[in-house]
């Protein structure tokens, strides 16, 4: 979870301002240098293809992507007590062969992946996006990333849907789109608006988080940062998973309110009290509408979401109040992140020097890639391992649960500091999670304090 306690140190002199979604990055790497701006920074999506796509003319889409985003080409240089962004001319990107062993298996491939993803980038002349070819018998694995700095998990959505624009107008010789906004001139634009209408926002967070308290799921471990964050990830069981379908449809929510409605039956909010949730938690609000939706760049802020449960209710009426809280909270964004923090400076310093973690709670839907009539079909974030892994590069996260719909199949991965949790921790967490879904689905009536125990 990126924390923060006020706002960071603006830019220094020269280069276009940072972003507020950059200032929470900042701060992030201030508090614990080298994680940020580790050169292995990356958010990645791979897919698999039956058959290669022009490797030569993908290369050509994505300089010419480099060429439209000003973010891909904006490098961060530390000076002082702040930072200056550099914008680097275009430059020309090859799609990178990586070898895997003949016959490799799912292990050996997931390694692969994550280590073409996150092979360090140039920092200093760019770009900040990557591809990479993965061969193996028949097809391949084809890896798309972005340095952490330069985009988010909605940034890769826009840097997919413009590779496979950019190669389809090459292919049948066709003019390009029109570019999407500039997003060092959309990041000043946000920086310019009406302070007054950040006020009025921030009156309502000020009164939304007063008394807030961090909601963490139990634990067993030292209860101090560990200073590295280890990774778990599994699919989540097939019943489950049609159960967190069903009842987003029961309920006419997102699954994502089902899926926040589930795990505050697993939260602690430090009261002690089994059947009361009053805890906060996070989620990442990608903020974007419109146009927006085809900058790459980075656009995302936490956002926290209080959420308030009766845990002697039945589990409808706990979906009812996460609709409640992640509706209430979205018509309230607006408030720069380390602007909102300064409402709340209790929670701030709780964040920063607190005993009890954050928790940042996340559900995406990543599509397919078709490139010239080739279907590239998504693989997980974070495949399914056998054993808790180092994460590749050292993210500052306290505990990140995400979950991941392919289809009607979900994964779920969590992100977390191996010095206030173990592998049993987590693992008694997903199968506490699973029952959650599955007993609310089968037994709507039930508490949903009884639902976190499994069946009776």
């Amino acid at each position: 979870m990126l924390t923060a306690t006020g706002p960071a140190s603006g830019p220094t002199a020269g280069g276009p301002p940072l972003s507020w979604p950059q200032e929470v990055l900042w701060l992030a790497e201030r508090m614990r240098p080298g994680t940020v701006l580790d050169p292995r920074c990356a958010v990645h999506r791979a897919f698999s293809f039956p058959k290669p796509p022009d490797l030569e003319l993908l290369g050509r889409a994505l300089t010419a992507v480099v060429a439209r985003h000003d973010a891909v080409r904006t490098v961060p240089v530390p000076e002082d007590d702040g930072v200056r962004l550099v914008v680097c001319p275009p430059s020309a990107v090859t799609v990178e062969i990586a070898a895997l062993p003949p016959g490799a298996g799912d292990d050996e491939v997931r390694r692969g992946v994550l280590a073409a993803a996150t092979a360090p980038y140039d920092l200093v002349a760019g770009p900040l996006l990557r591809a990479a070819w993965l061969p193996r018998e028949r097809g391949g694995i084809l890896v798309l990333a972005l340095h952490h700095w330069a985009g988010d998990v909605a940034a890769l959505d826009a840097l997919q849907q413009e590779a496979a624009e950019l190669y389809a107008c090459l292919r049948d010789g066709r003019p390009a789109p029109p570019a999407p906004p500039g997003y060092a001139a959309l990041a000043a634009a946000r920086r310019a608006a009406d302070p007054a209408g950040h006020e009025e926002l921030a009156a309502w967070w000020r009164t939304e988080l007063a008394g807030a308290r961090r909601g963490a799921l139990p634990g067993s471990g030292a209860g101090r940062t560990g200073g590295a964050t280890g990774m778990l990830a599994r699919p989540l069981g097939g019943p489950a998973s049609t159960a967190l379908l069903e009842l987003t449809a029961a309920h006419r929510a997102s699954p994502y309110m089902v899926l926040l409605a589930a795990i505050g039956a697993l939260l602690d909010d430090g009261r002690g009290d089994p059947d009361r949730l009053d805890a906060t938690v996070f989620t990442v609000d990608g903020g974007r509408s419109g146009a927006e939706r085809r900058v790459v760049g980075f656009l995302s802020e936490p956002l926290p979401l209080r959420l308030r449960l009766d845990r002697t209710q039945p589990f409808g009426v706990a979906v009812a109040a996460a609709r409640t809280t992640v509706l209430a909270a979205m018509g309230h964004r607006g408030v720069p992140f380390v602007r909102l923090l300064q409402t709340a400076p209790r929670l701030a310093v709780a964040l920063l020097r607190g005993r009890r973690p954050a928790t940042l709670v996340q559900y995406f839907s990543p599509a397919d890639l078709e490139l010239g009539g080739r279907r590239g079909h998504v693989l997980p974030t974070f495949p399914a391992t056998g054993a808790v892994e180092a994460h590749p590069w050292a993210v500052p996260v306290d505990l990140d649960v995400t979950v991941e719909r392919r289809g009607a199949e979900h994964s779920v991965a969590i992100l977390f500091d191996p010095g206030l949790w173990d592998r049993a921790d987590l693992e008694s967490t997903l199968d506490r999670l699973e029952a959650v879904l599955t007993g609310g689905l089968a037994h709507p009536e039930r508490p949903l304090a009884r639902l976190a125990d499994g069946p009776r």
